[in-house]
């Protein structure tokens, strides 16, 4: 449907060609856009390291019975599979569209992780998505207003979540 709706098969293949094309000649996509297979997961722990923890954990424990997780979850390893091969291309705003299965994967993991408690684990639910909600806004505040950044690469969010300092100046 989506495909359609952007012009037919043939119009997202020229786009796509084109986006590619041109990472091999952009000074910035050069610098920033490359990295081993591993820096999604690394990028994604620093902007949601609480879901990011939660989803690869409900990884381990998918089963045949779990269609909705097992479907998300294929489609998270597919996808990345590709994108973490696209020499220059490597940007977490294209990993934007592994923002609702994870948080799938990470709710179905919660949810796994209070099984055992029958009593009141609606209002524990809920209060751990509120909790949730309250640290990815406070990643949130720190990335985009405190440091406003405008690219997601590596360094930058090293910087604003100072893991990394700034040189001083002289």
């Amino acid at each position: 449907m989506l495909v359609f709706l952007a012009g037919g098969v043939e119009t997202l293949v020229t786009s796509y060609t084109l986006s590619v094309g041109h990472n091999y000649q952009l000074t910035y996509a050069i610098v920033t856009g490359d990295g081993p297979w591993h820096r999604y997961i690394v990028d994604l722990l620093l902007v949601s390291p609480v879901i990011i923890l939660l989803a690869i954990a409900a990884v381990f424990r998918l089963d045949r019975s779990m269609k909705p997780e097992l479907f998300v979850a294929i489609f998270i390893g597919a996808s990345y599979l590709v994108m973490c091969n696209l020499k220059y291309g490597m940007n977490l705003r294209y990993a934007n569209m592994w923002d609702m299965p994870l948080r799938v994967l990470a709710f179905s993991q919660l949810v796994a992780l209070l099984q055992p408690i029958a009593r009141q684990r609606a209002w524990i639910i809920a209060a751990d998505v509120g909790l949730i909600c309250a640290l990815e806004m406070r990643q949130y505040l720190i990335l985009f207003v405190d440091f406003p950044l405008y690219e997601l690469v590596s360094e930058g969010l090293l910087r604003a979540l100072k893991i990394l300092k700034s040189a001083p100046t002289p």
